[in-house]
């Protein structure tokens, strides 16, 4: 259900020009291995030539979701990346670096607390700046 809205906002946004194609490509990857990496979080993520271009979206519940993550607890905060098959360097940077992000507890706290997408920027801009990245 989660990965269903997102990925129908990322064909609101016009990012997706083939939404059973790339959802596809996102449930194929988590049954490789959930991308609920733990500590609340999940990173879905596929590299499909249904993906425009390289995006992010970012979605949070406050219930929590079951993702089967490694920790067997509910996920909160979800960032699903989509890129297109060839941009494999630039696929492989964002995540990574959303993984550092996330590797940080505060930066989990104050996404859990955020009301807006420009809160959601602020943070990540401001936690990027005091890790020097």
């Amino acid at each position: 259900e989660v990965l269903d809205g997102m990925v129908d906002l990322l064909v609101k946004m016009r990012e997706i020009t083939d939404r059973p194609k790339f959802l596809k490509a996102i449930i194929e990857r988590e049954k490789l291995a959930s991308t609920g990496v733990g500590e609340g979080v999940a990173i879905p993520h596929a590299r499909t030539e249904a993906a425009k271009g390289m995006v992010v979206v970012f979605a949070r519940s406050e219930k929590g979701v079951d993702f089967e993550s490694l920790d067997k607890e509910p996920v909160h905060l979800i960032f699903m990346i989509a890129a297109p098959e060839k941009a494999v360097t630039p696929y492989l940077k964002a995540l990574a670096r959303i993984s550092r992000l996330l590797g940080d507890k505060p930066f989990r706290e104050s996404l859990r607390k955020v009301d807006s997408p420009r809160e959601v920027m602020e943070i990540i801009r401001a936690t990027e700046e005091n890790k020097g990245g």
